[in-house]
C-alpha cells in the first residue's frame, strides 16, 4: 500500500539578523532624530530643522553598526576596562569627523539649511563638538549593554550550577535512603530465616519485586502517585509477612490524583518510620493509613498510625533519623516555595501524622514525565 505525503507548506520567510538588526538601528535613530528635532518645530523652525535633525540622526544609523563592530573587537582583545575606555574613546575624532560630513552631504541638496558645514565651514566646528558626545554617548551605551549582558549570563551560570548542586544534593539523600531501606529489610528477612524459611522465601521475592520497581524509577526525580503506591505495596508485602495480622493498612488514594506526580520513594521512609518506631514496639500491633487529598494547588500526602507515640522532648531538628531528616531535606530542596512541606504531630488518640505537602502537577498536562 503506497503513502502519499503531501507537501508541508512553506514556512513563514524571516529577516535574517543583521539585517534586523540594522533596520532596528535605524528605527531607532529616526525616533531619536524626531524627538530631537521636536523642539525646533515648536519654537518655529519650519520643516527644513525638523528634516535636518532627521538627517543628522540617520548619518548616526550608517555610522552605529561601525562603531559596534570597532567596540566589539576592542572588547574582545582588552579586558580591563581602565584601557578599553581610553581605547575607544580615541576612535571618537574619526568617528566624529566621519559623521560630521556625512552630514554636510546629506544636507547640502536642502538650500534653507544654511548651517550645512559644506555651505558654512564655522559650523563644522560644531558638528565636531556635538559628534563626540554623541560618539561616547553611543560608546556609554554599549559598554553599558555589554557589563548587564555580561550580568545576565553570571547569573544564569550561578543558577545553573545551584540547580546542579541541589540536583546532586537530592541524588545523595536518595541514595542514602535505598541501602538504609535495603539494610532494614535484610535485616527482617534474616530474622526469619531459620525460624521460618518459607516464609523468609516470600520476603525475598517481594524484596526482589521492590528492587526491580526501584531500579525502573533510578533516573527520576518525580513519578506519579499510582506508581509511588504501586512501589510502596511492595515493601507493605514483606512487612505484612513478617507482622501477618498485627499490621492493618489502609490505603485511601482517590482516582482523581493517581496521575499527580510526587518524588520518588517518598512514601517508604515515612511509612517504614512508622513500623519501626510506632506499630513494632506494641505487642498487639496497630494501623497504618495513608490518604491523598488535593489541598488547594498542592498535593497533600498523609500518614497515621497509631503506635506508640513521639518520646517526650522530639524535635525534629534534633532527630538522627535518616528516612525522616533525608525526606524532609528532598522536599524542601525540591520545593523550596512550598510552605510546610513536611510536618509532624503527636495524634490526640496516640501515635503519629506525618504530612507532606508537594504542588500540584498532573502527568501529561505540562509535566515532565
Amino acid at each position: 500500500m503506497s503513502t502519499t505525503v503531501s507537501p508541508s507548506s512553506p514556512p513563514g520567510k524571516k529577516l535574517p539578523t543583521r539585517l534586523q538588526m540594522m533596520l532596528a538601528i535605524f528605527t531607532i535613530w529616526t525616533a531619536v532624530g524626531v524627538v530631537l528635532a521636536v523642539p525646533d518645530v515648536l519654537t518655529g523652525g519650519g520643516w527644513p530643522n525638523f528634516l535636518a535633525k532627521v538627517i543628522e540622526a540617520w548619518g548616526w544609523a550608517l555610522l552605529t553598526p561601525i562603531i559596534l563592530l570597532v567596540g566589539r573587537h576592542i572588547s574582545e582583545r582588552v579586558n580591563r576596562l581602565v584601557w578599553r575606555i581610553p581605547i575607544l574613546v580615541m576612535f571618537a575624532v574619526p568617528f566624529s569627523f566621519m559623521h560630521t560630513y556625512t552630514a554636510a552631504v546629506f544636507l547640502f541638496p536642502i538650500r534653507q539649511v544654511t548651517w550645512s558645514p559644506l555651505r558654512n565651514p564655522s559650523y563644522a566646528v560644531f558638528y565636531f563638538i556635538g559628534g563626540m558626545v554623541m560618539y561616547c554617548a553611543i560608546i556609554a551605551t554599549m559598554t553599558t549593554m555589554q557589563y548587564y549582558k555580561q550580568y545576565l549570563m553570571g547569573q544564569l551560570e550561578l543558577e545553573r550550577v545551584q540547580r546542579k548542586l541541589l540536583q546532586s544534593h537530592l541524588n545523595t539523600l536518595r541514595l542514602q535512603l535505598e541501602p538504609h531501606f535495603l539494610f532494614n529489610t535484610l535485616n527482617a528477612i534474616s530474622s526469619e530465616v531459620e525460624d521460618d524459611p518459607e516464609l523468609a522465601r516470600g520476603m525475598i521475592e517481594d524484596l526482589s519485586a521492590l528492587l526491580r520497581v526501584s531500579l525502573d524509577f533510578k533516573d527520576r526525580m518525580e513519578i506519579s502517585l499510582s506508581q509511588e503506591v504501586s512501589f510502596l505495596e511492595h515493601y507493605l508485602a514483606i512487612q505484612k509477612i513478617r507482622f501477618g495480622d498485627r499490621l492493618n493498612v489502609d490505603l485511601r488514594i482517590p482516582p482523581e490524583m493517581a496521575s499527580a506526580l510526587v518524588p520518588c520513594m517518598l512514601l517508604q521512609p515515612v511509612v517504614e518510620n512508622a513500623i519501626r518506631h510506632g506499630i513494632s514496639k506494641r505487642t498487639s500491633g496497630g494501623a497504618i493509613t495513608i490518604l491523598a487529598s488535593q489541598a488547594d494547588r498542592y498535593v497533600e500526602l498523609r500518614v497515621l498510625d497509631d503506635g506508640v507515640g513521639l518520646p517526650s522532648g522530639w524535635q525534629m531538628t534534633t532527630t538522627k533519623g535518616l528516612g525522616l531528616t533525608a525526606t524532609r531535606e528532598r522536599l524542601n530542596g525540591l520545593y523550596p516555595d512550598v510552605k510546610q512541606a513536611f510536618e509532624i504531630h503527636r495524634r490526640d488518640e496516640g501515635g503519629v501524622e506525618v504530612v507532606m505537602r508537594v504542588p500540584l502537577h498532573i502527568m501529561g498536562e505540562g509535566a515532565d514525565e
